[in-house]
Formats: C-alpha cells, structure tokens, sequence
C-alpha cells in the first residue's frame, strides 16, 4: 500500500516537472530594431541570451546599481566586460553553453548562454541577433507612478483650500503707506496681508519682547497672488521693503492663540526644511 501511494506522487511529479522548464525568458526585440532587446526583470526567472561568434552582447542593468561580482558554470568560453551599469559579453569558446549569474549592488540576474556562427551575418532572418537587452524594472515604474499620484494629490488639495475665516480684523498700521497692507487680519493661526495687484511684496518680521527683529516664515498662495500668509500671530510685525518700513499692531493679540506645529495651512501637509529643523 506504501509503494504504491509513492509511485503515484512520483508519477505526479513527473507529469508536472516539463512544465518548469518554461520559466525560461527570452528577451523581446524592439519596434526599431529587433537586435536591440528589452526584458521586464523577474529575479523568478532565468534570462536567455543566443551569442553569436564575433559579435558581442549588451546588457543593460538600472542606472543606480553596478555590478559586483559575476559567477557561472563555464564563463572560460565567453569574454566579459564591465562598467558601471553594463555588462558586455562575447563568446570565444566552442562549447558556450552555460550559466551565468550576475550580483549587482540591487538585485541578483540568472542567465542561462549559449552561442552560435551566425548565417547571415550581422543581419540574420529570423533576427535572433542580441546586439543589446535592456532590462525594465515594473516595481520601480509603479513606485515612480506612485509617488507622482501623491504628489498630484497633494497639489489637488492645496488648490482646493478654502480661503481662511477671519477671526480677528483689529490691526493698526503705522509707517509707509508703500509696505502698508489695505487689509490685514488673523484666522487664530496665522495672520494675513492684502496688497493691491501691483504692489510688490514687503519681507516680514516678528518684533521681540526686547524690540529685536526677527524674519518670519511666509508664503504667498497662488490662489491668493495679493496675499502674504504669514505663519504665525504676533503682536506686533515689521514690513520693509528697501527704506519703506511699517508696523502692524495686532490690538486683540492673543498669546495663547491656536499654535501650528505643521508650518503650513493645508491641514494634513507638514511643512519640512531639508537640512534644518521644521
């Protein structure tokens, strides 16, 4: 009873193994030139490349790996070259029929070689000529379309922020009228200058308990082109602009007012400073 359950599980097994030797990947000519080849990368898979005798193959791995070290079964019957990215090889031995696996600084290749005289010279037919393979990466495509859909999104939530609600409107201004504001408020986090259209923009600081100036972050939305958002509330700010300089005094100043640890006024968004603090 025994014998016979394991004749059966190897029988099994025997009409099932002839299907492994399909995971072999041949490489697709191009729509330009069918000797310039492209293969998604499957580290599953093992990659066939045909040589011919005196020509040579290139292979082309992502541009942010190289090449570290080159292992096979009989790699004395094929030339190889490297640099960087690329990985050039050529057969010279008669039985060139081997494996080769090559370990880069990102991901491990599988390649199963083999090699004949070509008959029709550079330019056989059916071209089966591997003047050059370039590997695509579907992971990495889909992390770079990723990343952009993110990005889209964020810049389709920015473009849909609501205007700010004012909450408080009792500024006074003392100064050039050139920097002045014609509307100035607060939304209880941060505080808004309006200009007219063809006023240029003043730089904005924060006065200190000890009369000290001190720049503060702002930006201006392109939703609001006439708007300087600064980021924070104060009781009193400095706008200058060369020799033009005025105060704004914040009358209803309230030091225990909504903070911002995000920096910015889209909710969810953090504002991040590369290389220094946020």
């Amino acid at each position: 009873m025994v014998k016979i359950k394991s004749f059966i599980c190897l029988a099994a097994f025997c009409v099932f193994l002839p299907a492994l030797g399909f995971a072999l990947e041949v490489p697709k000519g191009g729509a330009y030139d069918q000797r310039v080849k492209t293969i998604d990368y499957n580290n599953a898979e093992v990659v066939q490349l045909v040589g011919h005798y005196g020509f040579s193959t290139h292979i082309q791995f992502a541009e942010n790996e190289e090449t570290e070290r080159i292992g096979g079964g009989d790699l004395e019957a094929w030339q190889i070259g490297i640099y960087q990215n690329h990985l050039f090889i050529k057969p010279v031995g008669e039985k060139a029929t081997t494996n080769m696996t090559v370990v880069t600084t990102r991901r491990v290749y599988n390649f199963e070689l083999s090699a004949h005289w070509s008959q029709n010279g550079a330019h056989p037919h059916p071209n089966d000529m591997f003047f050059q393979v370039n590997f695509r990466y579907p992971e990495d495509v889909a992390a770079r379309a990723l990343a952009e859909a993110n990005a889209n999104e964020l810049q389709e939530r920015m473009k849909k922020e609501s205007e700010p609600i004012p909450a408080n409107w009792n500024y006074w201004a003392r100064g050039s009228e050139e920097v002045t504001p014609n509307r100035a408020f607060d939304d209880a986090r941060f505080t808004y200058f309006k200009f007219s259209n063809n006023r240029e923009m003043p730089a904005v600081y924060v006065v200190g308990a000890d009369g000290s100036e001190s720049l503060v972050n702002t930006h201006i939305d392109p939703e609001w082109p006439d708007t300087i958002v600064v980021h924070k509330i104060a009781k009193q700010l400095v706008l200058r602009k060369g020799a033009a300089v005025s105060c704004i005094f914040n009358k209803a100043y309230d030091p225990d007012g909504i903070g911002n640890p995000s920096g910015t006024t889209v909710r969810g968004v953090e504002r991040v400073v590369i290389g220094g603090q946020k």
